[in-house]
């Protein structure tokens, strides 16, 4: 919430200060505020819409510099940069599915072009627009995705490790459960044969009556021995579940109205007894806690497939936390299985689970794991490096290639100049096919005049770039024509 708020307040900054500047583009008071609800809105949303987030401001910061070319780009371009920088980047790494978010820079893209081509400009605000989207858009975009796809190999490491450990528990919890068995076979026979060969001993007719005394001693000894191991056979199989009846004791337990079908009629393995006893009772809670009173079905099919729905609540349910089934699906997916939870089409609830009859192996060597890793950090590196590399060399190359063409194509040289006679009509003067785009700031033109712009020279870089020829016309007539010398230092 913090972050969120300081975010806000670093994007709100150049808002307020265009608002607060003395250029002819500055912002109005209401459109500062309504600019900042915006982005209020989208840093509360990024997270869970990260499109819709990216749309709002991608829209806002179009509107804003669209609105400002004529009179000030400057202000239009800066006001709102910071703002659509940061949207993009956290749009980027909360994106479970970039698609939703590359189509809106897309079509950000587009809508920007076509309204600067058909109504704001022309070919030089499309050229800004493409230049700023890319910048303040596409760029933090692309690492916001590098930082998410780094951080889930991050976590996907941390799982691993994690995987690794319950697997190490389930081996040793087999292992226990195997050797239960075989002393309590080897063992517990051994002892039972011993003290039935004692008891034998013991009433031989022959013996004294300290040798029976010895004997029964002997056998006591025995009983005892068979008593303590199976004390240790308890403690060995401690985690080994009850048989899977008792589903019924837990459905009988839960108090809920409950029709069970249970169609497993063998034994089931003990880990996968004890993930299928967990799921039924986790779901049932759930029911108790959420849906009281609810009508619930609980089906275990003999291939392992459980199931348990409830009905739509006839109280109001409480809400949740959601951290029972995230520990179910772990749970289920740590033997192999798959889960699954969702609402059903009634306004209930169903669980569903598929189980394998053994534990399944999960775990890929660590060397493997290690190499798919680095691999995959790499190429989003190098993806990230590329588009960045991409859109900086576009605009690199497309600005300066832009600024030359518009020079070299609208020049009106000093010999066209000095010819262009007052009063000549527009089609008897000898002009160039196209008029200069950076139209100036602050020239008065006469009255019901329309004025053109053209290059001086052709040199778009040198100190004198910003001098204008300007012819104006009225009823397709010149009525004035000027130099405007404009240095640039």
């Amino acid at each position: 919430m913090w972050v969120r708020l300081i975010l806000w307040l670093c994007a709100a900054v150049p808002a307020v200060a265009a608002a607060a500047s003395s250029r002819p583009g500055r912002l109005a008071v209401w459109e500062v505020v309504l600019y900042l609800a915006l982005l209020a809105g989208a840093f509360v949303v990024v997270r869970r819409r990260p499109a819709v987030a990216l749309g709002l401001v991608l829209g806002a910061w179009l509107v804003c510099y669209l609105l400002r070319v004529q009179f000030d780009s400057a202000v239009g371009v800066v006001a709102l940069a910071p703002a659509l920088a940061i949207t993009s980047f956290l749009a980027g790494r909360h994106a479970q599915d970039p698609r939703a978010t590359a189509i809106a820079l897309a079509v950000a893209e587009v809508a920007g072009v076509v309204v600067a081509l058909t109504e704001r400009g022309g070919s030089d605000t499309a050229l800004a627009v493409t230049s700023g989207i890319g910048v303040l858009g596409v760029v933090p975009w692309v690492f916001g995705r590098f930082r998410r796809r780094y951080a889930e190999l991050q976590e996907v490491g941390w799982e691993h490790a994690a995987l690794l450990e319950r697997d190490a528990d389930n081996a040793r919890n087999a292992e226990r459960t195997r050797l239960a068995g075989e002393m309590h076979d080897l063992v517990g026979h051994e002892l039972a044969r011993a003290a039935l060969l004692v008891g034998a001993l013991e009433l031989e007719p022959t013996l004294t009556a300290r040798q029976r005394e010895a004997a029964g001693t002997a056998r006591a000894s025995v009983t005892a021995a068979a008593e303590r191991l199976a004390d240790v056979m308890q403690v060995l199989r401690a985690d080994e579940d009850e048989p899977v009846a008792a589903i019924e004791e837990v459905v009988a337990r839960s108090g809920l109205d409950v029709e069970l079908t249970n169609g497993r009629g063998t034994a089931i393995d003990g880990i996968i007894a004890r993930t299928v006893h967990r799921v039924v009772a986790e779901a049932l809670t759930n029911v108790i806690k959420h849906a009281p009173g609810a009508k619930v079905t609980v089906c275990l099919t003999a291939d392992l497939q459980l199931r348990i729905t409830n009905g739509p609540a006839p109280r109001t349910r409480a809400v949740g936390s959601g951290k029972g089934l995230v520990g179910l699906a772990e749970r289920v997916a740590l033997v192999g299985g798959r889960f699954e939870a969702a609402p059903t089409g009634d306004g209930g609830f169903e669980v569903r689970a598929k189980l394998p009859e053994r534990p399944l192996p999960r775990t890929t060597p660590t060397h493997v794991r290690r190499e798919r890793t680095e691999e995959e950090i790499r190429r989003s590196a190098r993806k990230t490096v590329l588009i960045t590399s991409v859109v900086c060399a576009g605009i690199a190359i497309g600005v300066p290639g832009y600024m030359v063409f518009d020079a070299v194509t609208s020049v009106l040289t000093r010999q066209q100049f000095e010819s262009a006679e007052i009063g000549r009509d527009e089609d008897d003067l000898d002009l160039p096919l196209r008029t200069r785009v950076d139209n100036p700031l602050g020239v008065t033109a006469p009255p019901g005049a329309d004025c053109r712009y053209y290059s001086t020279h052709a040199n778009p870089f040198d100190a004198d770039r910003h001098d204008l020829h300007e012819l104006c016309f009225r009823d397709d007539r010149l009525v004035s024509k000027q130099w405007l010398a404009r240095r640039s230092g």
